[in-house]
């Protein structure tokens, strides 16, 4: 058995978000705010959008479902 790792081929440190097109806007499905838009940096490693009233990151799939508000209160 060899000592490497596989760990080096199945993490994925920085998920294939779908960023939306720069001025887009949301809001928080949490808290009803406006959601502030990170920059797609090759050094980010977050979701796109960002509230800073609730301190929650979400990326689009999360601000489409119905269900993540009941399951991330």
């Amino acid at each position: 058995m060899s000592n490497k790792s596989k760990l080096d081929n199945d993490v994925k440190f920085r998920p294939n978000y779908k960023w939306p097109k720069e001025g887009t806007e949301k809001m928080c499905p949490k808290l009803n705010e406006p959601l502030q838009l990170q920059k797609n940096l090759p050094q980010f490693y977050g979701k796109p959008w960002w509230c800073h009233f609730c301190q929650w990151q979400f990326s689009e799939d999360d601000l489409k479902s119905e269900d993540f508000c009941k399951n991330h209160d």
